[in-house]
């Protein structure tokens, strides 16, 4: 602001007694520009310093002339357009503000749907070699409806700008396709969970439906399935458990299939699995997004 003023100040020098009935014109441009720079508040003080300096340098006695009332006049008019001014450059470095905010949220946000796509394609790799190892005879129908419980975690995770998803919503749509006479129930609250655990989530609940539809508590007519959700507000967690009452007797598996793999993600705790005589149980930890609950129903 020094620099600039004092550059009007010179340049009025030059000019002599030619702006000696426009005192103030050579300080409009550096009003501006101190504004654009420095924000409005240091605008404001360069028009009270110019008037300072203009009235203790320039304002001749001879200048009576123009009456009191007439220099406080002029005063007032380079007050006002100066305030218009600084409004003016005010408003125009906002929108220039604004204007590079949304330019880094585009670029953020183009860096982080590029990092989802190699994400995602890594998973789909995943999942088609391990399905076809684990099953080359129906490879296709089982991939489809891998690949469709993977479709629907994205659509959520797309509702919520990629950054987070309801836990409660996750649950209930990858449980949807097996939901058998409300054999399988969802207790407790909910919360926002963070983007990188919604697809992983997903998947590894849709498994663990497809293995108690296969193998479990939803192979046989009594059998049932508990999902309670906890949220830990201290640690900023979600909780997941699935409970397998009713089945037939639970056996730990020789191989790991994929079930397992999914169930490692670290996104998951990884999830930790029990094979319990009552029927599996399976545990995960989950990073919340914020720190909202809602109540259960």
């Amino acid at each position: 602001m020094a620099v600039l003023i004092t550059s009007a100040s010179i340049l009025r020098l030059a000019f002599g007694m030619a702006a000696d009935y426009l005192p103030f014109v050579t300080y409009f441009p550096a009003i501006v520009i101190v504004a654009l720079l420095a924000g409005w508040r240091a605008g404001v003080v360069s028009i009270f310093i110019s008037i300072a300096v203009v009235k203790l340098v320039f304002w001749r006695a001879r200048d009576a002339a123009f009456g009191d009332w007439q220099m406080m006049a002029m005063m007032g008019l380079f007050v006002l357009s100066c305030l218009m001014l600084v409004a003016i450059a005010q408003t125009l470095r906002v929108t220039v503000a604004r204007l590079q905010d949304a330019n880094n949220r585009a670029e953020f946000l183009n860096r982080e749907l590029m990092h989802r796509v190699r994400n995602s394609l890594v998973i789909v790799n995943a999942l088609a070699a391990l399905t076809y190892k684990s099953d080359p005879m129906g490879f296709m129908p089982i991939f489809t409806k891998r690949m469709n419980a993977m479709a629907r975690g994205l659509d959520i995770l797309s509702r919520n700008g990629a950054d987070q998803c309801d836990l409660r919503e996750i649950v209930e749509i990858a449980c949807e396709p097996f939901m058998q006479d409300n054999r399988i129930e969802v207790l407790g609250s909910t919360g926002d969970l963070a983007g990188a655990s919604c697809v992983p989530l997903t998947l590894a609940v849709h498994e663990l439906c497809t293995n108690a539809l296969k193998h479990g508590a939803l192979s046989v007519p009594g059998g049932r399935v508990t999902i309670e959700l906890e949220i830990d507000q201290t640690y900023h967690e979600a909780s997941l458990l699935w409970k397998e009452t009713g089945g037939p007797a639970v056996r730990r598996p020789v191989h790991q299939g994929l079930g397992s793999a999914l169930l490692v993600h670290p996104s998951l705790g990884p999830a930790i699995l029990s094979f319990e005589p009552d029927g599996l149980k399976c545990q995960m930890r989950l990073k919340l997004a914020v720190a909202a609950l809602a109540p259960s129903d």
